[in-house]
């Protein structure tokens, strides 16, 4: 029984730190690719959030030039001398 147990004891001296040194390197590759996938979806967010804000931009160029020609429109400055009378 003595036996057994040295050969089990010697087991768990040479097995430990194997399996810790397996557990350790395979957590940092984990890691590792969950912070390079992290930093692409980041990426992509900042591409896709810029582009719809370029979006925004555009859309709100063409409505103040609609707005810039009613108001500039000699019609709509009569229009407010007759509303003035």
């Amino acid at each position: 029984m003595s036996d057994f147990l040295d050969l089990f004891g010697v087991m768990m001296a040479v097995m430990l730190p194997v399996s810790l040194i397996v557990f350790i390197t395979e957590y940092f590759k984990y890691k590792k690719s969950t912070e390079s996938q992290l930093g692409t979806l980041r990426k992509e967010m900042d591409l896709n959030s810029t582009k719809e804000l370029q979006d925004e931009v555009v859309l709100l160029r063409e409505r103040v030039e609609v707005l810039e020609r009613i108001v500039t429109d000699s019609s709509y400055e009569v229009e407010r001398k007759i509303q003035g009378l």
